[in-house]
């Protein structure tokens, strides 16, 4: 499958993957913006554009902007992240100048209008109210929130009430003037693609954004700490989590492994463990989550209100028991199912185009797999313990817990169950 790689006169950078004997072409583009780029005003503000992007431009209504898409039968989505923010395109190979001409009017041409956007706040104060009716959702913002506290990484991706209330139209063109520039856009497209023929669209219908400055992101600093939350329902919605690996780290996929084996499926430990032996929970799992300079690990479940103590000793006793006894079989299952996973995501268009573009932002280059694939082998016995032994300390222990919690355990006595 070729990589063809080139820019924009005004230096947008274009990446294609051509996947033979697929009818389809993924399309997207990429901002390197996300919600840690905003101030603590601003909170949510990325977000909010990546909807009003949708919501009508200087040639096309909203509605026109779905039914061109939909007409041919692609469709059209957009996701924001705390790092950057994409917009997408699934459609067949000979409509993929409509999707990049819809691409580029919303980048280039959305009018945010005043009506509109108060309509867009009101869909987005929705979105936030089924998160904080959702525990598990609450559990998950609460945790970023203690761990990252007082930076714009800690802070919900959505924004809250008050910052969004005060955003308004030129709040948007600003703020999309100043990131939404051509040294700073990624386009990337996978599937039945010809390269030449993307880069023409491109220049032709992205010629008029100009080149820019992107302002530095800070650097994050992980403080541990911890957010309770009492609910009147049934459980106890609890995180434990440690500093983790950055995509930088060497560790990066030591932490993924590892990951896998404590508690990445139904064999993984916690789950024979927590679910299979002691039935203290329906689901549980542990998740590696990594950003450019920083990283989590955490164990995510809900238990009963009586057993919130049992839980969180017999997860701190695994994590230990896994720097004692981890097997050599454990380890070759876990690389096995971290390299079936990467190489099943590798043959879906979307998931590949998601790969090299996130590849290009992080590391400014794309990734060979069989690179990838060599890093997870040579990952050693002695590389997963030393890894245990340096995250999970007490001292860099932070917790979120929500809901029946009443009899959940003081911090300190939590944090005596990792030494």
């Amino acid at each position: 499958m070729t990589i063809t790689e080139s820019r924009t006169y005004n230096n947008i950078r274009i990446i294609s993957q051509h996947m033979p004997n697929l009818s389809s072409v993924s399309l997207g583009i990429w901002a390197e913006v996300g919600s840690r780029n905003e101030s603590e005003k601003e909170q949510g503000i990325s977000h909010l554009l990546e909807h009003m992007a949708f919501k009508g431009t200087k040639t096309r209504t909203a509605r026109q902007i779905a039914m061109e898409i939909e007409n041919v039968g692609g469709d059209i989505n957009a996701a924001t992240s705390v790092e950057r923010t994409s917009y997408f395109v699934r459609l067949l190979k000979n409509d993929i100048e409509i999707g990049i001409s819809i691409l580029s009017d919303i980048i280039q041409n959305s009018i945010f209008d005043p009506i509109e956007l108060d309509k867009e706040k009101n869909v987005i104060y929705q979105e936030l109210a089924s998160y904080r009716d959702s525990p598990d959702d609450t559990v998950f913002e609460n945790f970023q929130s203690a761990a990252y506290q007082d930076q714009a990484i800690g802070r919900s991706i959505l924004g809250n009430k008050e910052t969004l209330t005060n955003i308004k139209s030129d709040d948007l063109i600003t703020y999309l003037n100043k990131f939404y520039h051509s040294n700073n856009l990624t386009i990337v497209a996978t599937g039945s693609v010809d390269h030449t023929q993307l880069h023409n669209f491109c220049e032709k219908y992205f010629k008029f954004i100009q080149s820019g400055d992107t302002p530095q992101t800070k650097k994050a600093h992980y403080k541990p700490s911890q957010i309770l939350e009492n609910r009147d329902i049934e459980q106890a919605h609890i995180i434990y989590a440690f500093e983790g690996c950055s995509y930088h780290d060497d560790n990066l996929y030591v932490a993924h492994l590892f990951s896998n084996i404590l508690g990445g499926g139904m064999s993984s430990r916690l789950f024979q463990n927590i679910r299979e032996s002691r039935g203290l929970a329906y689901s549980v799992f542990s998740f590696s989550s990594n950003y450019k300079d920083t990283g989590i690990f955490g164990i995510y479940s809900a238990t009963s209100s009586d057993k919130v103590n049992e839980y969180s000793e017999a997860v701190a006793n695994e994590i230990l028991n896994c720097e004692k006894n981890i097997t050599d079989q454990e380890i070759i299952k876990a690389k096995k199912q971290l390299k079936a996973g990467l190489l099943m995501s590798s043959e879906s268009p979307m998931e590949r185009m998601n790969q090299i573009a996130r590849q290009i932002s992080i590391y400014g280059r794309i990734i060979d797999i069989n690179e990838t694939l060599e890093r997870i082998d040579a990952i050693k016995k002695d590389n997963i313990i030393n890894f245990i032994s340096d995250t999970f300390k007490s001292e860099k222990l932070t917790i979120s817990a929500l809901g029946a919690i009443s009899k959940l355990s003081d911090q300190d006595v939590i944090k005596n169950f990792y030494h």
